[in-house]
């Protein structure tokens, strides 16, 4: 009897086994996989997946398009934000194993990072000497100079920026026209600012960020936690 009431066991177990499984969409490629529960759990796979891969970027307004964008941008805001997501990161159970913490810790650093210098962008509005001792304040150190004196220093950057951008541009009759009126505003060291910020300055830190995340490594590390893929249809 007790050798049947095994049998059942195992046979219940495995069954529930199968049943493990996880979906997800890679693109418009809808994906399904059997979870090996002797690695990983349901929860450890999805959080995994929705934190580090799926999750939402922070979107909380730090960079103006126009002057009146300004008035939507608030640290608070920001702070409030990133707290969740850091807490949220924090609590959430992952898979065991060295690429998973080591995973988790950097996209944790990476998230700081980010909310630091979204922080700091904000600041930079009216005290563009918020962004001393920013990350990459060095290789950016042009943009945060011409921001810092401003005046007809940050005018000169401003208009050589645009100068560039109008020199391949598809439509440069109408950015030149743009640049005109903005340049002929009686805001226009204001305006100087926030071009300088938005497409001098965070551009020069994007081109300078290092990749903390390699999609190939995770999908490789991910496939080891399941039993099977069913490949996209």
């Amino acid at each position: 009897m007790k050798k049947i009431i095994f049998l059942l066991i195992v046979i219940s177990s495995t069954t529930l086994k199968a049943q493990e499984t996880f979906e997800w969409y890679e693109g418009t490629c809808y994906m399904k996989a059997q979870i090996d529960t002797s690695k990983a759990t349901y929860n450890q796979i999805q959080n995994a997946h929705y934190t580090l891969i799926q999750a939402s970027d922070l979107s909380q307004p730090f960079l103006a398009y126009q002057v009146k964008d300004t008035t939507y941008m608030n640290v608070k805001g920001i702070q409030f934000e990133c707290g969740n997501f850091l807490n949220e990161l924090d609590k959430m159970d992952y898979p065991k194993g060295e690429y998973w913490t080591k995973i988790k810790k950097e996209k944790a650093n990476n998230l700081r990072e980010q909310c630091l210098l979204h922080e700091k962008a904000v600041i930079a509005l009216t005290n563009p000497k918020a962004l001393k001792g920013t990350p990459y304040c060095k290789e950016c150190s042009e943009y945060i100079s011409a921001l810092e004196k401003g005046g007809e220093i940050l005018l000169k950057l401003w208009k050589k920026m645009t100068e560039e951008e109008i020199a391949t541009a598809n439509n440069p009759e109408l950015l030149s026209k743009t640049f005109e009126q903005s340049w002929n505003s009686p805001n226009n060291e204001f305006i100087a600012r926030l071009e300088v910020l938005r497409y001098g300055w965070w551009n020069c830190v994007l081109q300078n960020q290092k990749e903390w995340f390699s999609e190939n490594l995770y999908k490789a590390e991910f496939q080891k936690l399941m039993i099977s893929i069913t490949p996209c249809n």
